[in-house]
């Protein structure tokens, strides 16, 4: 009976859920869009009338949802790469090859939410108003410089993190993006 205790203790407990915001937001972003896209679809086929506001709201939670999604890939360290160069390089210059990349793309990033952080800022002062909706489009382009510099944060820990292992020379696993059909 203690044998049976120790050998259910030693096994590795299941890896508990994080609070990921991210998540949350872009889960809920698509739920609205898909509820909102399907009134739509209603008021039009079904009442046949339309409302115009929803189709401009649903392109904006669509592009929020995106770069959400892009925030999500660049936590995990699963967004798009191309990966087919590193069947030709030893594991160990997969890792410094993928850590050189990653430090172009935080530097990309760095500048993308620069420069639109300067524009946000300047459409308070010279505001774009939406068509149909008639709010300022500064909301909706705030995304930018959020996404950017979330994506910045979260590669330079994933950078951070395989430092510490290259430099422990221990190996580096690389998600495949391609698709397992």
């Amino acid at each position: 009976m203690e044998k049976e205790l120790k050998e259910t203790d030693d096994k590795p407990q299941e890896a508990k859920a994080k609070f990921q915001l991210e998540s949350y937001v872009a889960a809920i972003l698509l739920l609205f869009l898909t509820v909102l896209l399907s009134i739509q679809v209603f008021v039009r086929y079904v009442l046949g009338g339309g409302l115009a506001w929803s189709e401009e709201l649903s392109r904006y939670m669509f592009v929020w949802s995106i770069y959400f999604g892009c925030i999500l890939a660049a936590r995990e360290d699963k967004h798009i790469r191309v990966t087919a160069q590193f069947l030709l390089v030893p594991k160990r210059v997969e890792g410094i090859i993928i850590t050189i990349a990653d430090i172009v793309w935080v530097l990309f990033n760095g500048i993308v939410a620069f420069f639109s952080f300067r524009y946000i800022i300047s459409m308070f002062s010279f505001p774009f108003i939406s068509p149909t909706m008639k709010i300022n489009l500064v909301w909706v382009y705030t995304i930018i410089p959020i996404a950017y510099t979330l994506m910045l944060v979260y590669v330079v820990i994933l950078i951070y993190k395989r430092i510490k292992k290259l430099l422990k020379k221990e190996e580096i696993t690389i998600i495949d993006s391609r698709l397992n059909v």
